[in-house]
Protein backbone atom coordinates (compact mmCIF):
# COMPACT_ATOMS: atom_id res chain seq x y z
CA UNK A 1 0.00 0.00 0.00
CA UNK A 2 2.83 2.52 0.99
CA UNK A 3 4.63 1.85 -1.96
CA UNK A 4 1.70 2.27 -4.41
CA UNK A 5 1.07 5.75 -2.47
CA UNK A 6 5.08 6.33 -2.99
CA UNK A 7 4.67 5.19 -6.64
CA UNK A 8 1.74 7.35 -7.56
CA UNK A 9 3.31 10.31 -5.54
CA UNK A 10 6.29 9.98 -7.31
CA UNK A 11 4.72 9.93 -10.72
CA UNK A 12 2.94 13.17 -9.98
CA UNK A 13 5.95 14.69 -9.09
CA UNK A 14 7.08 13.63 -12.47
CA UNK A 15 3.77 14.99 -14.06
CA UNK A 16 4.61 18.39 -13.13
CA UNK A 17 8.11 18.41 -13.39
CA UNK A 18 7.90 17.50 -17.62
CA UNK A 19 4.99 20.01 -17.75
CA UNK A 20 7.29 23.07 -16.49
CA UNK A 21 9.90 21.75 -18.98
CA UNK A 22 7.44 21.67 -21.47
CA UNK A 23 6.11 25.20 -20.54
CA UNK A 24 10.02 26.02 -20.09
CA UNK A 25 10.83 24.81 -23.71
CA UNK A 26 7.73 26.09 -25.55
CA UNK A 27 8.90 29.91 -23.88
CA UNK A 28 12.22 29.57 -25.16
CA UNK A 29 11.48 28.99 -28.56
CA UNK A 30 9.08 32.12 -28.35
CA UNK A 31 11.65 34.27 -26.67
CA UNK A 32 14.20 32.91 -29.59
CA UNK A 33 11.54 33.43 -32.39
CA UNK A 34 11.07 37.07 -31.66
CA UNK A 35 14.59 38.46 -32.38
CA UNK A 36 14.35 36.20 -35.45
CA UNK A 37 11.14 37.57 -36.32
CA UNK A 38 11.40 41.44 -35.73
CA UNK A 39 14.56 41.44 -37.70
CA UNK A 40 13.36 39.38 -40.33
CA UNK A 41 10.01 39.58 -40.80
CA UNK A 42 6.90 36.71 -39.84
CA UNK A 43 7.30 35.61 -43.99
CA UNK A 44 11.44 35.86 -44.17
CA UNK A 45 12.25 34.04 -41.45
CA UNK A 46 11.62 30.44 -41.69
CA UNK A 47 11.03 27.44 -39.09
CA UNK A 48 14.59 25.93 -39.79
CA UNK A 49 16.50 28.90 -38.83
CA UNK A 50 14.51 29.27 -35.41
CA UNK A 51 15.41 25.75 -34.89
CA UNK A 52 19.00 26.17 -35.50
CA UNK A 53 18.84 29.16 -32.76
CA UNK A 54 16.83 27.31 -30.24
CA UNK A 55 19.56 24.66 -30.26
CA UNK A 56 16.56 21.84 -30.57
CA UNK A 57 15.47 19.15 -32.96
CA UNK A 58 12.44 20.09 -35.59
CA UNK A 59 10.67 17.45 -33.63
CA UNK A 60 11.07 19.02 -30.53
CA UNK A 61 9.45 22.29 -32.27
CA UNK A 62 6.70 21.28 -33.90
CA UNK A 63 5.62 19.08 -30.37
CA UNK A 64 5.14 22.52 -29.19
CA UNK A 65 3.83 24.38 -32.64
CA UNK A 66 2.37 21.96 -35.29
CA UNK A 67 2.94 24.67 -37.82
CA UNK A 68 4.94 28.23 -38.30
CA UNK A 69 1.57 30.48 -38.52
CA UNK A 70 1.05 28.27 -34.67
CA UNK A 71 4.34 29.92 -33.77
CA UNK A 72 3.31 33.57 -35.12
CA UNK A 73 -0.50 33.13 -33.33
CA UNK A 74 1.05 32.38 -30.16
CA UNK A 75 4.00 35.56 -30.73
CA UNK A 76 1.50 37.52 -30.86
CA UNK A 77 -1.12 36.83 -28.33
CA UNK A 78 1.10 35.93 -25.74
CA UNK A 79 4.98 37.41 -26.55
CA UNK A 80 3.41 40.91 -27.95
CA UNK A 81 0.68 41.22 -25.73
CA UNK A 82 2.80 40.62 -22.65
CA UNK A 83 5.51 43.32 -24.34
CA UNK A 84 2.82 45.95 -24.93
CA UNK A 85 1.74 45.86 -21.32
CA UNK A 86 5.08 46.14 -20.18
CA UNK A 87 6.11 48.50 -22.17
CA UNK A 88 2.86 51.18 -22.32
CA UNK A 89 0.50 50.23 -20.05
CA UNK A 90 1.58 48.99 -16.25
CA UNK A 91 4.40 51.64 -16.04
CA UNK A 92 1.50 54.30 -16.07
CA UNK A 93 0.11 53.07 -12.55
CA UNK A 94 3.19 54.79 -10.91
CA UNK A 95 1.57 58.74 -12.00
CA UNK A 96 -0.96 60.88 -10.81
CA UNK A 97 -0.80 62.09 -13.90
CA UNK A 98 -1.52 59.74 -16.70
CA UNK A 99 0.06 62.13 -19.49
CA UNK A 100 3.20 62.55 -17.65
CA UNK A 101 3.45 58.71 -17.51
CA UNK A 102 3.19 58.39 -21.50
CA UNK A 103 5.18 60.94 -22.45
CA UNK A 104 7.97 59.56 -20.26
CA UNK A 105 7.33 56.18 -21.16
CA UNK A 106 7.74 57.42 -25.08
CA UNK A 107 10.67 59.26 -24.11
CA UNK A 108 12.31 56.08 -22.00
CA UNK A 109 11.65 54.12 -24.91
CA UNK A 110 13.40 56.29 -27.79
CA UNK A 111 16.07 56.81 -25.46
CA UNK A 112 16.75 53.49 -24.86
CA UNK A 113 16.35 51.53 -28.36
CA UNK A 114 19.77 49.81 -29.47
CA UNK A 115 21.22 52.12 -32.66
CA UNK A 116 20.84 48.36 -34.57
CA UNK A 117 17.42 48.14 -33.92
CA UNK A 118 16.28 51.80 -34.88
CA UNK A 119 15.46 50.77 -38.21
CA UNK A 120 13.42 47.83 -36.90
CA UNK A 121 10.52 49.54 -36.02
CA UNK A 122 7.85 47.97 -33.41
CA UNK A 123 7.37 44.67 -33.48
CA UNK A 124 3.51 44.86 -32.90
CA UNK A 125 3.01 47.37 -35.77
CA UNK A 126 5.26 45.42 -38.18
CA UNK A 127 3.35 42.23 -37.62
CA UNK A 128 -0.04 44.20 -37.93
CA UNK A 129 1.44 45.50 -41.73
CA UNK A 130 2.70 42.26 -42.82
CA UNK A 131 -0.20 39.73 -41.94
CA UNK A 132 -3.25 41.65 -40.94
CA UNK A 133 -4.29 41.70 -44.51
CA UNK A 134 -3.30 37.88 -45.43
CA UNK A 135 -4.36 35.77 -42.82
CA UNK A 136 -7.95 36.96 -40.72
CA UNK A 137 -6.41 34.98 -37.91
CA UNK A 138 -3.12 37.09 -37.01
CA UNK A 139 -5.62 40.42 -37.82
CA UNK A 140 -8.11 38.66 -34.75
CA UNK A 141 -5.52 38.12 -32.46
CA UNK A 142 -3.63 42.06 -33.84
CA UNK A 143 -6.81 43.70 -33.21
CA UNK A 144 -7.19 42.28 -29.75
CA UNK A 145 -4.18 43.32 -29.13
CA UNK A 146 -3.97 46.63 -30.32
CA UNK A 147 -7.31 47.09 -28.50
CA UNK A 148 -5.93 46.46 -25.32
CA UNK A 149 -2.99 49.07 -25.59
CA UNK A 150 -5.71 51.55 -26.68
CA UNK A 151 -8.51 50.34 -24.13
CA UNK A 152 -5.42 50.53 -21.03
CA UNK A 153 -4.24 54.33 -22.23
CA UNK A 154 -8.14 55.05 -22.21
CA UNK A 155 -8.74 53.63 -18.49
CA UNK A 156 -5.74 55.73 -17.31
CA UNK A 157 -6.43 58.85 -19.05
CA UNK A 158 -9.93 58.16 -17.45
CA UNK A 159 -8.34 58.32 -13.83
CA UNK A 160 -6.82 60.95 -14.42
CA UNK A 161 -9.53 63.15 -15.11
CA UNK A 162 -11.27 61.17 -11.91
CA UNK A 163 -8.59 62.13 -9.50
CA UNK A 164 -8.47 65.81 -11.03
CA UNK A 165 -5.41 65.54 -12.78
CA UNK A 166 -6.70 66.11 -16.83
CA UNK A 167 -9.62 68.20 -17.70
CA UNK A 168 -12.92 66.93 -18.05
CA UNK A 169 -13.47 68.16 -21.63
CA UNK A 170 -11.33 65.41 -22.63
CA UNK A 171 -12.25 62.61 -24.82
CA UNK A 172 -10.63 60.13 -23.17
CA UNK A 173 -11.48 57.30 -26.06
CA UNK A 174 -10.25 59.61 -28.56
CA UNK A 175 -7.43 60.59 -27.30
CA UNK A 176 -5.92 57.18 -26.31
CA UNK A 177 -6.23 56.11 -30.11
CA UNK A 178 -4.42 59.03 -31.48
CA UNK A 179 -1.70 58.43 -28.72
CA UNK A 180 -1.27 54.88 -29.72
CA UNK A 181 -1.31 56.48 -33.22
CA UNK A 182 1.11 58.60 -32.73
CA UNK A 183 3.39 56.20 -30.69
CA UNK A 184 3.35 53.28 -33.70
CA UNK A 185 3.74 56.15 -36.68
CA UNK A 186 6.82 57.13 -34.93
CA UNK A 187 8.52 54.27 -34.69
CA UNK A 188 7.20 53.58 -38.41
CA UNK A 189 9.22 56.64 -39.27
CA UNK A 190 12.11 55.73 -37.40
CA UNK A 191 12.01 52.66 -39.29
CA UNK A 192 12.24 54.68 -42.57
CA UNK A 193 14.66 56.94 -41.98
CA UNK A 194 16.32 55.72 -38.64
CA UNK A 195 16.91 59.05 -37.00
CA UNK A 196 16.47 59.44 -33.68
CA UNK A 197 16.07 63.02 -33.53
CA UNK A 198 12.91 62.31 -35.55
CA UNK A 199 11.22 60.09 -32.94
CA UNK A 200 12.67 63.25 -30.38
CA UNK A 201 10.34 65.42 -32.40
CA UNK A 202 7.18 63.51 -32.79
CA UNK A 203 7.87 62.74 -28.95
CA UNK A 204 7.86 67.02 -28.69
CA UNK A 205 4.88 67.15 -30.88
CA UNK A 206 2.66 64.48 -28.73
CA UNK A 207 3.40 66.42 -25.96
CA UNK A 208 1.94 69.73 -26.93
CA UNK A 209 -0.70 68.54 -27.98
CA UNK A 210 -1.65 66.87 -24.89
CA UNK A 211 -0.14 69.54 -22.25
CA UNK A 212 -3.65 71.68 -22.45
CA UNK A 213 -5.63 68.73 -21.22
CA UNK A 214 -2.93 68.73 -17.67
CA UNK A 215 -4.47 70.87 -14.46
Amino acid sequence: MCCRKLRHGMGKTMERLQKRDAEKTRKHILEVSFLEIYQNSFQGVSVDQIVKKTKMTKGAFFHHFPTKNALGYAYADELLREMMMDRWIKPLRAYKDPVQGILHCFKKNIVEIPEEFLGCGCPLNNLCQEMSTVDPKFREILSSVMNMWIDGTREHLERGKQEGHLHKNLNASQMAQYIVTAQEGAYGMGKTLRDRKVLQSLHAALKEHLEPYRI
